[in-house]
């Protein structure tokens, strides 16, 4: 788990709710990141504060709620000229507003909670990367591949990319995805681990928010962690190439798909 997650799953954190899996890895991080650790200390501070305000408060006019000196106290932000709680809120909005925003700009799609396809596919990927998840078949050729995921998956699939497109093949599998089944084949561009998944066209009622990209655009991309993806849908395949390999790269192999003929 990388900081960008870790923070993102700090309201889970706090609050004791998600899996044990994900507390474990939250854990897990800390105890190694100095910064998160820090910053998840200020966060569950100020917190607190603002909890023990209001309720020492509550009989008080919100709009003398001194925000600065708990904002302060919490180590957040220096202490500054109170607002007033009408102008707090639409702070918190205007700020609410540019977080999603830096998102939605520097993420491509990101569907959230479980099916966001970006993390489910990038958690797999990163198993296949580091050598912690071997491909079921393994063989550089693109027929046996092709032959091997016909014969395995329940439907459709084409072929893997041609050599010529920069993606040199070293095996495929089967995984799941949320509640979607799903072939991915294994091999490098330019030496770098590279993945490609390939879910049925159908697949994507389980993905609302890209089936609604995808309506628009015929072709998207995002980034998830340190790994670049290019997604798309081919006849009845949804496609997704994944790898920390230049986007443009990435979407050659991604044209590429099933672009010749099974094998007789």
């Amino acid at each position: 788990m990388n900081c960008h997650d870790a923070q993102r799953y700090w309201d889970l954190f706090h609050d004791s709710e998600g899996d044990a899996d994900l507390h474990f890895q939250l854990n897990d991080h800390l105890e190694n990141c100095a910064a998160c650790a820090e910053w998840f200390h200020k966060q569950s501070r100020l917190e607190l504060l603002i909890k023990e305000r209001l309720a020492g408060d509550a009989a008080e006019d919100a709009s003398a709620v001194d925000w600065s000196r708990i904002l302060a106290g919490a180590g957040v932000a220096p202490a500054i000229q109170p607002p007033s709680w009408g102008t707090l809120g639409i702070v918190l909005v205007a700020l609410a507003a540019s977080i999603l925003l830096m998102i939605g700009f520097a993420g491509g799609f990101r569907p959230g909670g479980s099916s966001n396809l970006a993390h489910l596919t990038a958690e797999v990927h990163q198993h296949v990367s580091a050598g912690s998840l071997r491909p079921e078949f393994e063989s550089e050729s693109d027929i046996e591949v092709d032959r091997y995921l016909v014969n395995r998956v329940s439907f459709p699939v084409r072929c893997p990319p041609r050599k010529d497109s920069g993606f040199a093949v070293r095996g495929a599998g089967l995984c799941q995805l949320s509640s979607q089944s799903a072939a991915y084949v294994v091999g490098s561009v330019d030496q770098q681990p590279v993945s490609i998944f390939v879910l049925p066209k159908e697949s994507l009622k389980e993905f609302p928010e890209l089936r609604q990209i995808l309506q628009r655009e015929p072709m998207t991309a995002c980034r998830e962690g340190n790994s670049e993806m290019v997604l798309s849908v081919f006849d009845n395949n949804l496609v997704l190439v994944i790898g920390n390999v230049e986007r443009t790269k990435l979407t050659r192999v991604l044209k590429s798909y099933g672009t010749y003929p099974h094998a007789a």
